[in-house]
């Protein structure tokens, strides 16, 4: 016998003599299958808990933290737990992992291995996954861990993270979740068994943090949300966009629905930029909501690194450190940008055309126009001279009438407040009064089309367009922009679908 398995006989030992939370080695977790899964529907049913030193509980063992966070690791569709101890790094980060193994996945949609129909919520055949989640917190509770409670989930293990994020409550005492490759569903308003199966978040329950992470050209599911085939052609099934997902949680959460955009970010996915939407203004103290698109990217983007981090777990943990600490910012470093030798800005005052030799500084196929057939995600790409497609490719863009000013530096930080205004000359105020309608005579002011309807269409990147008067979108358009109207539409849209 190595000493390596003696050692771990041992603690599994000492975890059967007592019902006090008990450290085991590094990727050697503990088992609670027997305690959790039995007289369940289940047939994969497995459970590991991975405790680390620091954060047992013992007789006489100074120096550990019971409050030590516990983290849901939760694998996709056709997932397993089988990598989660010796990848999680639970043990350096000082926190309690919990690896739940689900059916093939988690019941958080129409499945073809379900006995009952989704909308059987009494159906005692089909998994329960608010139930067994529930279940876990509750065993680890009184072996004494006294933690807040995360989720970090990719694809259908994102999903089962909003689920439990959206039931938050006493039995689900989620405090935040890492939600990687999916976003809420808008419909339908519950599915599956039992009573912690609501898909979005409930009125009067807790505020939950999210950190956000989708490819803005998921083939799988849609970036800007509706239907998906992971749902088998049910047409009850429909996601939020991504961006109003976060607006619903703002709205949730209580904060103002304000988000401050940063694009100075770089990835390996996709495109090779990251844009991270902050909605965490306004918010209760220590809330934090954030979204990174990884432009172009696809159902692998919750692999992908953030300024040369992994989000799976650097990423991932900073988010929680920073809840934990009440919301104090550690983001991962923006790049400094490399200096850029008076650059050559593209042609103004001529014809409505694009410039010909202007292409991407990640891609030489990325050029005008390629930014043409998504333009509201790729007018915002740069040269290597740092000039924006928005700039050169002035027909793709829609800024035919706009003049073109010299290429601005991108942002050695991601900014720490959101940016003052420039000051305009005696605008027209928005009209004001608190209700959700938009103003119909704003327009852009590269762009007579540009209406508060067109505005609608992608709140997340026009709110903050402006008109001739430097009126912005976000005081004009109020049903398109403001959290709490985001949030009524959603809600109002919810209730038609469920009447």
């Amino acid at each position: 016998m190595t000493k390596l398995a003696f050692k771990a006989i041992l603690f599994s030992a000492l975890f059967l003599s007592s019902s006090a939370l008990q450290a085991n080695l590094p990727e050697s977790p503990q088992s609670l299958t027997d305690i959790i899964c039995s007289d369940r529907p289940r047939v994969d049913c497995e459970v590991e808990l991975d405790v680390p030193q620091s954060c047992a509980v013992t007789a006489g063992n100074t120096g550990t933290d019971p409050a030590c966070p516990i983290v849901f690791f939760l694998h996709g569709s056709g997932g397993t737990i089988n990598g989660f101890a010796r990848q999680s790094g639970v043990h350096s980060a000082g926190y309690i992992g919990i690896y739940p193994q689900g059916e093939g996945g988690w019941n958080t949609g129409p499945k073809s291995s379900n006995s009952c129909d989704w909308d059987d919520f009494e159906c005692p055949l089909d998994p329960d996954e608010g139930d067994f989640i529930a279940s876990i917190i509750s065993e680890v509770r009184a072996q004494g861990a006294s933690g807040n409670v995360y989720a970090i989930g990719n694809s259908n293990g994102a999903a089962l993270a909003y689920r439990l994020a959206a039931n938050a409550g006493s039995a689900l005492p989620i405090k935040g979740i890492v939600a990687k490759v999916t976003q809420l569903l808008e419909s339908p308003q519950r599915s599956g068994p039992g009573m912690l199966n609501y898909n979005q978040p409930q009125s009067g329950s807790p505020a939950v943090s999210v950190l956000s992470v989708m490819g803005t050209d998921d083939g799988l599911i849609p970036y800007e949300g509706g239907s998906s085939s992971v749902f088998g052609g049910d047409a009850s099934f429909q996601l939020m966009p991504t961006l109003g997902s976060m607006l619903t949680w703002a709205t949730h959460n209580g904060c103002d629905g304000n988000s401050v955009v940063d694009d100075s970010f770089v990835t390996d996915h996709g495109t090779g930029q990251a844009i991270k939407y902050d909605f965490s203004a306004g918010c209760p103290s220590g809330v934090l909501l954030e979204h990174y698109a990884i432009v172009g990217g696809g159902h692998n983007a919750g692999g992908s690194s953030i300024n040369g981090e992994k989000i799976d777990y650097v990423v991932a943990f900073d988010f929680i450190n920073r809840v934990e600490n009440g919301g104090v910012s550690s983001p991962v470093p923006s790049p400094v940008a490399a200096p850029v030798a008076a650059p050559v800005a593209p042609p103004t005052g001529g014809p409505c055309v694009n410039d010909p030799t202007w292409e991407g500084k990640f891609n030489t196929e990325h050029d005008c126009d390629y930014v043409n057939v998504d333009p509201n995600t790729r007018c915002r790409f740069e040269n290597s001279d740092g000039i924006k497609a928005s700039d050169a490719c002035l027909e793709a863009c829609g800024n035919c009438s706009s003049p073109v000013s010299p290429p601005v530096a991108r942002p050695t930080a991601p900014p720490t407040s959101a940016p003052t205004p420039s000051p305009t000359s005696s605008p027209v105020a928005a009209p004001t009064g608190g209700s959700c309608v938009n103003d119909p005579t704003w327009t852009g002011k590269f762009n007579a089309a540009h209406t508060c309807d067109y505005i609608g269409e992608d709140p997340g990147f026009r709110c903050g367009w402006e008109n001739s008067d430097g009126i912005t979108a976000r005081d004009a358009c109020l049903e398109a922009c403001d959290a709490t109207c985001q949030g009524r539409r959603f809600l109002r849209r919810r209730e038609v679908s469920f009447t």
